[in-house]
């Protein structure tokens, strides 16, 4: 209960003691560099209750100089409990107390775990997706610069020929990388090796990208996403 008013008085202190006066007793009249509102509690409503903006306080000087906070302010205008008060505002300003500000934030945690959950699903998934197409992409190359060198279409250490085995021993160490032909996965360090190598060859071929935060994370032993 003590932390609803603490949350309650915050927030209040945001709309101030001349907004609260308004919207639950009266419009306050400006006299130089003060507010006055009539005293509830004098028999001839005299003009006799400062309103402070410095610190969002009341005093009644009519009434032996009574004075209080935004919520005494609402206790003294309609002589009611502090609890009362407190409700009535929350209720008006729509302010939350703290149970409900707890609950709201545990459900915004959650949805934010919930969210990033995801992602990190989505990012995976993303990766898998690459990498197999990678694969297929690299072996139809495969395929094709050896069916070239087999069929003898270039001369032999002609530049075409030279290209051709470039490109084929290229694809095929690209692929024995993504296939994890030299690594073992299983351990930690080898798999993060593994991925940081793949990833890079899914950039080259504007596969697959992740952030250099990512790539950080996955050096100390993390995955994708």
């Amino acid at each position: 209960m003590k932390e609803d008013f603490v949350t309650a008085r915050e927030e209040l202190n945001q709309i101030g003691i001349i907004q609260v006066a308004r919207d639950f007793y009266m419009e306050p009249q400006r006299k130089s560099t003060k507010y006055f509102v009539k005293s509830p509690h004098s028999e001839d409503q005299h003009w006799s209750c400062v309103l402070w903006t410095g610190n969002n306080r009341f005093t009644d000087f009519s009434n032996g100089g009574y004075s209080g906070d935004v919520i005494g302010f609402i206790v003294y205008v309609k002589n009611c409990s502090q609890w009362t008060a407190l409700k009535e505002l929350q209720a008006f300003y729509g302010l939350a107390s703290k149970e409900e500000r707890s609950k709201e934030e545990v459900r915004r945690r959650i949805e934010r775990q919930k969210q990033e959950e995801k992602r990190r699903v989505e990012k995976r998934q993303a990766f898998q997706e690459a990498l197999l197409a990678c694969i297929d992409n690299l072996k139809r190359w495969s395929s094709i610069y050896m069916a070239i060198l087999e069929k003898r279409l270039y001369e032999p250490f002609s530049e075409e020929w030279q290209h051709c085995i470039e490109e084929l021993q290229r694809a095929e160490y690209q692929l024995d990388v993504l296939c994890g032909v030299s690594y073992r996965r299983r351990d930690s360090k080898e798999y993060s090796k593994w991925l940081l190598d793949s990833l890079a060859i899914l950039k080259e071929k504007c596969m697959f990208e992740i952030t250099e935060k990512e790539v950080e994370e996955i050096g100390r032993g993390g995955g994708v996403g």
